[in-house]
This record gives structure tokens, C-alpha cells and sequence, in this order.
């Protein structure tokens, strides 16, 4: 049954239907969340998908001032685990990459207690710095500070994070990051990263509001060789079920759950 399933499936006319069914549903308000296509580059991508803001609107920071900062979803728990651990042996500054408005600060605080000398940092968009620096005003987050700007040149702390942020990074790749940086964090803690057995490559997200954006699609074994080529090595992985990567009319390039990342400095 399996079998005849498949081959109806790849039936030319009725994988086109899929992929023209898969198309409206991308495009539309439905379509939140969805993925889309595959290119060779983020500007193809761009000339692809209609004009959008990307992550540059009020609308989709309010999402994570609401609601992100104030829960913790299961993905969340390694990084609850590995964050106190590194504490409990003298850590104290976390460079926050893609933190938004600095949602994991203040969703974290209220499960780990934080060093009193704790620096963490929030490297994000002007959007959402703003908003994040007018919102740490508000709750007196007086550890919490954020900047706009991904040069790492004098970058010098314990622990990096990245959840959710990676995949949307065009210029650099994190290992590049990593050897620029003033020195390399001790900790590093990746989450929500579309990890999958497959080739590297570029697709779109439909990321609500009508805002569309190119993101990466990683290896798995290149991604983490790359990290740990740098001087890292794997101590944990996990699955997040949360998130899913399914193109329409493309089987072979979808999967059902991302993944999350520790490596210790060697």
C-alpha cells in the first residue's frame, strides 16, 4: 500500500497539483510557518518571493513580547540544563544571537538563578533592538543590553546562544563567526536549527503578516564537522518536534522535526 501511496504521489499531474496546492497555501495568512522552494542563493530566493518587510515590523516583536518572554516550550529544557551547568562553573556572559527582544532573559530568569555579575547581550535587528532596549527599561533588566551589529571582532564571552537565528544569517556562516570572534565562548548552545541528512541549500518561510524570508536548510555531519574543526566538540543534541521543514511536491528535502546543539570548547 505504501508503494502505490508513493507512486501516486510522484504521478507528474498530481505532484504538480501538490506543489500548486502547496504554493496558495504558502502564500496565503494560512500559510504561517510553512517553508516553500529551493534556490541557490538568498537574492534568488528574494526575486522569487513577492516584497515583504522580512523581520522588520513592530507586529512580529510584539508576538515575542507577549508571549516568548514569558514561556518556556519543551526545546527550551537542554538549554535550561546546559545554562545552569555552565553557571555553576564560573560562566557569567552570554552573547545572545537572534534574541529578539531579549525574550530567553526573562523566560529563563524565572527557572535559573542568574550569576550576579551576569552580562548578556542580545545581537538582533534595529527593530527589535529598540524594542528590546525600550522594554528592558520597563522591567529594569539591568543584566540585559542588545546591539545591532554582528561584528564579533571584540566579542569575548562565555557562552553563545542561538535559537531560531542561524538559518536566517546570510552573510556569515557561525564557524566564520567563531574564528573572528576576540575569543571563543567556552559554551555554545544551538536550538530550533533545520538539521536533516540532505544537501545544503536555500528555501523561504512564510513568517506571518504577510513578511516572507530566504533561510538556510544545513547538513547535519557538514554542520557539525564545521563547528568542531574550530576547536568544539558534540556533547548533546536534541529534537525539536516543534518545528517542522515540509516543501510540498518535495519529499526527499523535507523533515519532521529540527534540532538543537551543544558543544564544549575542547
Amino acid at each position: 500500500m505504501a508503494d502505490i501511496v508513493r507512486i501516486i504521489k510522484n504521478f507528474p499531474p498530481i505532484k504538480s497539483l501538490v506543489k500548486k496546492r502547496g504554493l496558495d497555501h504558502f502564500l496565503s495568512a494560512r500559510g504561517y510557518g510553512s517553508h516553500y522552494g529551493r534556490f541557490n542563493s538568498f537574492a534568488e530566493a528574494r526575486e522569487w518571493l513577492p516584497p515583504s518587510r522580512e523581520f522588520n515590523f513592530r507586529d512580529f516583536s510584539n508576538e515575542y513580547v507577549d508571549e516568548r518572554s514569558s514561556r518556556i516550550y519543551s526545546f527550551d529544557y537542554p538549554v535550561l540544563f546546559w545554562l545552569r551547568k555552565a553557571f555553576d562553573e564560573g560562566s557569567s556572559s552570554i552573547y545572545d544571537i537572534g534574541g529578539s527582544v531579549g525574550n530567553q532573559y526573562y523566560a529563563y530568569s524565572k527557572f535559573l538563578t542568574y550569576p550576579q555579575s551576569l552580562k548578556w547581550i542580545v545581537s538582533e535587528l534595529p527593530a527589535f533592538v529598540k524594542i528590546g532596549r525600550e522594554l528592558a527599561l520597563t522591567r529594569n533588566a539591568t543584566l540585559l543590553s542588545f546591539t545591532d551589529n554582528l561584528d564579533v571582532s571584540g566579542v569575548d564571552f562565555d557562552i553563545w546562544i542561538a535559537a531560531g537565528a542561524i538559518e536566517f544569517i546570510e552573510s556569515v556562516r557561525l564557524e566564520r563567526l567563531l574564528e573572528q570572534s576576540a575569543r571563543r565562548p567556552r559554551h555554545l548552545l544551538l536550538n530550533k536549527l533545520p538539521l536533516y541528512d540532505g544537501e545544503d541549500g536555500v528555501s523561504t518561510q512564510n513568517i506571518g503578516n504577510g513578511s516572507f524570508i530566504p533561510h538556510y536548510i544545513f547538513n547535519r555531519l557538514r554542520f557539525v564537522e564545521a563547528i568542531e574543526k574550530v576547536g568544539y566538540r558534540l556533547v548533546d543534541s536534541w529534537s525539536v518536534p516543534d518545528r517542522a521543514y515540509h516543501v510540498p511536491g518535495q519529499p526527499e528535502n523535507s523533515f519532521d522535526e529540527y534540532s538543537g546543539l551543544y558543544f564544549a570548547a575542547r
